[in-house]
């Protein structure tokens, strides 16, 4: 058993409906009780996260910190186990407590402030794909609310993360329930189609795919005299298509191919140096400001 999930069994102490959980923050463990009163403690890092194929679990503590605007090629969606947060999602502020649910789709810019000094979540992200070959659904399919309060939710969807998280557990049974939490998110949020009606002019798309473009990167200058700009333009008309400003864009990028490339267990530097990073020290600076661990605490989950 790992350091992550480290269970001491003890005697029952009381009996349960049901579930439950609590925290013993000082000490980073958590109580599990399980239906037949039957108690654990789970001893808990500030990082954890384990991979599946199309899905993916993590939990992190933040308090008193936040992340920069970025988006996600994934779904992002995540339980406040602790503590409070602001959040702007694609300009909109919303807050989340203790107990609530936040439900990010790709490509949505979302930024957040711890507002408590403890701040500890549990997050899935999520495939696209994963939606029409697990279930049954359309890839375009997104969630229709950014934020949920339901307690039985919450502590569903932390006991499943939580029961991913151990490494000991198998991976079939630990999809099977994030499968589960998934199907319970969707019917509690509703879901849609994304809107693929947005238009995104043509010239702000060549922006983009040479932004993308694995050539040495333009200057701002030479990039908005490319579509016949002005630097000014370029920025206020890429801010209001895509949600940030072209380079941050960009570097948003590289960044969650980064993290795609930590995944095949490639080297720090190469990928730094591939995705046109200054060196290893920028790479894990920008990194931690959208995930919150260095890429190599990534990596090692």
């Amino acid at each position: 058993m790992d350091a992550i999930t480290a269970l001491i069994r003890q005697k029952p102490t009381k009996t349960f409906a049901g579930p439950s959980l609590s925290l013993r923050s000082a000490t980073h463990e958590r109580v599990w009780c399980d239906a037949q009163g039957v108690s654990y403690i789970q001893h808990m890092s500030s990082f954890a996260r384990r991979h599946f194929p199309g899905i993916e679990v993590a939990r992190l503590d933040r308090g008193g910190h936040g992340f920069a605007p970025h988006f996600h090629d994934e779904f992002v969606l995540s339980v406040n186990v602790r503590g409070h947060e602001q959040i702007r999602l694609d300009r909109k502020a919303l807050e989340a407590g203790e107990r609530e649910i936040t439900l990010y789709n790709p490509a949505q810019v979302q930024s957040s402030q711890a507002v408590s000094e403890e701040w500890q979540f549990l997050s899935i992200y999520v495939d696209p794909t994963f939606f029409s070959n697990v279930l049954d659904l359309s890839s375009e399919t997104v969630f229709d609310s950014p934020l949920l309060t339901h307690d039985r939710v919450a502590s569903g969807m932390e006991a499943a993360i939580v029961h991913a998280l151990d490494s000991d557990v198998p991976e079939a049974e630990a999809l099977e329930r994030l499968v589960q939490t998934l199907d319970h998110l969707l019917a509690l949020s509703g879901s849609r189609q994304a809107d693929v009606s947005r238009h995104v002019p043509p010239m702000l798309r060549r922006v983009a795919d040479r932004l993308t473009d694995p050539a040495p990167s333009p200057t701002l200058t030479e990039l908005s005299a490319e579509v016949n700009l002005t630097p000014v333009q370029l920025v206020r008309a890429f801010t209001r298509a895509y949600g940030l400003p072209p380079f941050t864009w960009a570097a948003n990028r590289r960044i969650n191919e980064a993290r795609i490339r930590l995944e095949r267990n490639e080297s720090i530097a190469d990928i730094a140096a591939d995705l046109g990073f200054a060196d290893q020290a920028h790479l894990t600076r920008r990194f931690r400001a959208t995930y919150g661990v260095p890429p190599g605490r990534w990596r090692r989950g």
